[in-house]
């Protein structure tokens, strides 16, 4: 499949059929996706470039749905597959049967520099394959600064091949052809000197003088400039007076009788200012290895002898091996006291080398109080260094830019811009060849930059542990460092890894070497006071960690703000749209633009797509200004609102979906306006409660500490049924001790009943079959003297599961015909689940006792149809009982029939391995009793993979099996009877069934 952009948008099949894609939209889309082959496009990248600046709030969901149309469009033939592949956060095109002009013409170009090849031959053949203005018909920002670079790219062509063409000796032919050019591009320099150098050649000086006239009128005219030195030079000789000009006798007898003309040579150059202008290199710069290897390849390509390796002087990446396109223009961007200016300078002075022509460094000073640099007293500063007298510097900046530009044009000059404001703050500073480097630092991401002018961007992360712990070796001495290692991880903990903290707290040790490592990381473990031991010893605003995190904060608008701050008081550690939807008010499409608007500042930064989180000390820093800014009333306000936000959401995902018909935990109404959201399904809210687990966990603690004993018993008793189906026990063990401490605050016997009775069942998961009797005993207490009758049925029916795991058959059957007493079948307290859960234990109990006809006759009746249990987990259970009961009756088939139908529902619900293991079992038991051994020992081996993660008392339905005939294949796996409940594996893993586990044969 072929794509074209030297042009129109163009795709054509295999078979060279041309595909008409969709709208405007998707055309542009599709055309960047093209323009930047083999690498990863973000959603935000194709947003900006569809959209310019103005994308609407639908605009990602619009992005996505465009590109599975196009998928659909250019998969769709016979043998294609779609080239575009979801990849990270964006969008990936390429394939080994994807070709495009642009790769074509690349590959032509490059064919032509090498040694022996015929340059003439191969960059016509390039310069073929442009069919009008590079993205013609294409317009918005991004794809202009495309089309520019592309367009580029052929005037470089175009130049190199009237080179060869009179280094050939064919003046004649290129005079005709660059004239037209000339007119084309009236302004390029470099068309107008092979034209010139062609003209001269040839004897027709005059009409070289008239096109070198037109040339000059019309640069001052519309750029207010003179030609350059080589341009005048050539004027000179065609004149017969240039200086520094010799001519040498040209062929003999040229082509066609023409008088010999002069060979036009340039005298060597005049010299001119080499500016040496970086600063200081620190020679405590440590790590950032991955960063500087990055810059290396990123500014591969700017015609620097051994570019791609400048720190080490090896061969790079150049533009012909096939590798990424190089840029010439890098942003570093990161958080606030992240070490941007630190990395660029260590970079630039690895890199000077490469650059002969000089290294023009200028503060923008973007992000400082003093406010920012205007561009045009930079430039007027950089002319001078580069040697343009003062008077000549204009005074209009498009001016002044343009002779800069002009400047730098056959120069190789490297321009570190440090502490940019924005994109329009940098623009004019940039040179208008990539011969030059640029490499620019900012706190804001400077999206503007890499979408128009092609920057390849290094988001700057903080230290790795091995680079924090490398620093302190280098300035504290290794000695030091080693006899306080635990100290110093939790200095380098307590500092976030950020470079500059880490760089202050390393200042302090080693101006005052009485202190040592533990007394430090002692001060910096309380958070209240952090900042404050991390500013003492700052000399001066630029090292002060609130000085430096005030700046981008003080650039914010006051929505930002108020939100960086709301959200700093809240538990919330992973944000989002919702989650900034809750805390703030705001609706969730401002949330997510306001949170955009942090991350583009680095006050946040974003780890998932569209999730996000705060620095630590970032953190601390927005708190302190919360509790400076905002009323009491309104701290609270947002307070309140997370809370009940937390508690309503987890409800939609944990009552209907994660345990239906079950009995809700009873909580007050919402706050007016507060919206939480549906879901499709228990797997959609499983996956929510994946992504706010961390969320829910600290919002637990943060409610007990600040003695919201009711949000701190509710919350954990919504979210255990998720922390059950996902194995996350430990949590569930410690979230239930917070409950219960808050409960039993509360003096509300009903709140720890509830408490304990799920603190009850999460023991007997965990395998302590003791502990959780003793929960269940104390919670029958509590409920009875609340006088909660549904919630005692509740506890009655673990109680059951207890009896029943414990071996005592009739003692578990009596605690289930009890509960079900209790439990109303109508109104508020209804609890359907549970009803359910005890006949179904009850069948299962019937098949322990020996009662196998019983147990068949109960599984049958609940597997009706009308009662909707057939394709649940329950259903999963009553199968199990109803192949044990086939089994004992001598029908193995009938068994294999119903343990294959539960293993299959076992296996495609999350959370429930002993049901698969107990369905296993029971195949490999039927399978062994039709003969067929390799089946069972399979069967078999499945089964004891996942017993061995299990408690040991559920394995009880193996030891009923056994005492049916059942010959395990490997019995390496003790009995129920033979290991106690104490010393049963950790189930932190896999966990099995949901509240009350229900205590079923094949369990």
């Amino acid at each position: 499949m072929e794509f074209r952009i030297l042009g129109a948008l163009e795709v054509r099949a295999p078979d060279s059929t041309v595909l008409a894609v969709g709208g405007r939209r998707q055309q542009a889309l599709l055309a960047f996706l093209v323009a930047h082959p083999g690498r990863i496009v973000s959603v935000p990248r194709l947003v900006d470039a569809i959209w310019d600046e103005s994308p609407p709030a639908t605009a990602d969901r619009q992005v996505r749905n465009m590109v599975g149309l196009l998928r659909r469009l250019l998969g769709g033939g016979p043998g294609r597959v779609a080239p575009i592949r979801t990849a990270g956060p964006g969008y990936l095109f390429g394939g080994p049967e994807v070709r495009t002009d642009v790769q074509q013409f690349t590959a032509l170009v490059d064919a032509a520099a090498q040694p022996g090849a015929d340059r003439v031959a191969r960059l016509r053949e390039a310069l073929a394959l442009w069919r009008g203005p590079a993205l013609d018909g294409l317009p918005g920002r991004a794809l202009s600064a495309v089309a520019a670079g592309l367009e580029e790219r052929r005037m470089t062509a175009l130049e190199r091949l009237y080179e060869a063409e009179s280094a050939a000796g064919r003046d004649e032919l290129a005079i005709t052809e660059l004239t037209e050019l000339v007119v084309a591009f009236p302004l390029r320099d470099g068309l107008l000197r092979h034209l010139l150098t062609a003209l001269a050649r040839c004897g027709r000086q005059v009409e070289g003088l008239a096109a070198y006239r037109r040339y000059a009128d019309r640069l001052a005219e519309e750029l207010g400039l003179d030609p350059s030195p080589r341009l005048r030079a050539l004027q000179g000789e065609l004149l017969g007076a240039a200086d520094g000009v010799r001519a040498e006798a040209g062929p003999a007898e040229p082509p066609g009788g023409v008088t010999p003309a002069r060979v036009l040579v340039s005298a060597p150059p005049q010299p001119y200012p080499r500016p040496a202008q970086l600063p200081w290199d620190l020679p405590s710069f440590i790590g950032r290895t991955t960063q500087l290897a990055a810059m290396d390849r990123c500014l591969a390509g700017t015609d620097a002898p051994g570019a791609g390796t400048p720190g080490t002087g090896g061969p790079g990446t150049s533009p012909g091996t096939g590798g990424p396109h190089p840029t010439s223009v890098l942003v570093i961007t990161g958080i606030p006291g992240g070490g941007k200016s630190t990395l660029a300078v260590r970079w630039a002075h690895r890199a000077r080398a490469h650059f002969p022509d000089g290294q023009l460094f200028a503060d923008l000073h973007g992000w400082s109080s003093a406010g920012r640099q205007d561009p045009h007293a930079v430039l007027g500063a950089f002319l001078r260094a580069l040697g343009v007298p003062a008077e000549d510097v204009p005074g209009r900046l498009d001016e002044a830019a343009a002779l800069y530009r002009t400047t730098l044009a056959d120069r190789r000059v490297l321009i570190v811009l440090d502490n940019a404001l924005d994109a329009e703050q940098v623009r004019p500073l940039l040179p208008g060849t990539g011969r030059c480097a640029v490499v620019v630092t900012s706190r804001d991401r400077l999206t503007g930059l890499v979408v128009r002018e092609g920057a390849e961007r290094i988001e700057l992360v903080d230290f790795s542990p091995a680079e924090g712990r490398a620093l302190l070796h280098r300035v504290l001495g290794a000695e030091r460092v080693a006899a306080h290692e635990q100290a110093v991880a939790r200095l380098l903990d307590a500092c976030g890894h950020l470079p500059l903290a880490v760089g202050l707290a390393v200042a302090r040790l080693r101006d005052r070497p009485q202190h040592d490592l533990t007394g430090l990381a002692a001060e910096l473990a309380a958070e209240g006071t952090r900042l404050d031991v991390l500013d003492a010893d700052g000399d001066g605003p630029s090292v002060r960690l609130r000085t430096v995190f005030a700046l981008s904060y003080r650039a914010l608008d006051e929505r930002a703000a108020r939100l960086f701050r709301l959200l700093a008081l809240s538990p919330a550690v992973d944000l989002s749209a919702p989650v900034a939807e809750a805390v703030g008010g705001q609706d969730a499409a401002g949330s997510a633009r306001l949170l955009r608007r942090l991350a583009n500042s680095h006050l946040l930064t974003e780890h998932a797509a569209g999730r996000y989180r705060f620095h630590d000390l970032v953190r601390l820093f927005a708190a302190e200004r919360g509790r400076e800014q905002e009323s009491e009333r309104s701290r609270d306000r947002a307070r309140d609102r997370w809370y009940a936000w937390c508690l309503h959401q987890s409800a939609a995902a944990t009552a209907p979906l994660l345990a239906p018909r079950r009995s809700r935990v009873p909580l007050p109404p919402p706050p007016e306006g507060l919206r939480t959201t549906a879901f499709d399904g228990a797997e959609e809210a499983l996956r929510w409660y994946d992504g706010q687990r961390a969320n829910l966990l600290a919002t637990v603690g943060h409610a007990f500490e600040h003695r919201n004993d009711d949000v701190a018993w509710q919350l954990p008793a919504l979210v255990w049924p998720y922390l059950h189906r996902a194995g996350r026990h430990a949590e569930r063990l410690a979230l239930g001790r917070t409950a219960l401490a808050a409960a039993r605050r509360l003096d509300d016997p009903l709140a720890t009943g509830r408490t304990l009775n799920d603190q009850g069942h999460a023991w007997s998961t965990a395998g302590d079959l003791p502990r959780a009797r003793r929960h269940y005993e104390q919670a029958l207490d509590q409920v009875r003297r609340a006088g909660a009758p549904a919630v005692e049925g509740q506890v009655l029916a673990n109680l059951g599961g207890f009896r029943f795991f414990s071996g005592d058959y009739a003692e578990a059957a009596e605690h289930f015909e009890d509960a079900l007493r209790l439990l109303p079948a109508e109104g508020p307290d209804a609890d359907d689940w549970t009803v359910r859960l005890c006949e179904v234990s009850l069948a299962a109990v019937h098949a322990f006792l020996g009662r196998f006809e019983a147990a068949r006759a109960r599984a049958e009746r609940l597997l009706a149809p009308e009662l909707g249990l057939h394709d649940g987990i329950l259903g999963c259970s009553l199968r199990n009982v109803l192949g044990v009961a086939h089994y004992a009756a001598d029908r193995p088939d009938e068994a294999l029939r119903h343990f294959a139908r539960s293993l299959a529902v076992s296996r495609r619900t999350t959370g429930f391995p002993d049901q698969q293991a107990n369905s296993l079992a029971g195949l490999a038991a039927a399978q062994q009793s039709l003969g067929r051994p390799t089946a069972a020992r399979r069967s078999w081996t499945a089964a004891l993979d996942l017993y061995r993660q299990l408690p040991s008392h559920y394995r009880a339905p193996v030891t009923l099996l056994t005492s049916l005939g059942f010959t395990p294949p490997d019995t390496d796996l003790p009995s129920a009877t033979d290991l106690p409940p104490d010393t049963a594996p950790s189930t932190a893993a896999l966990p099995p069934a949901p509240l009350p586990p229900p205590p079923l044969p094949t369990r």
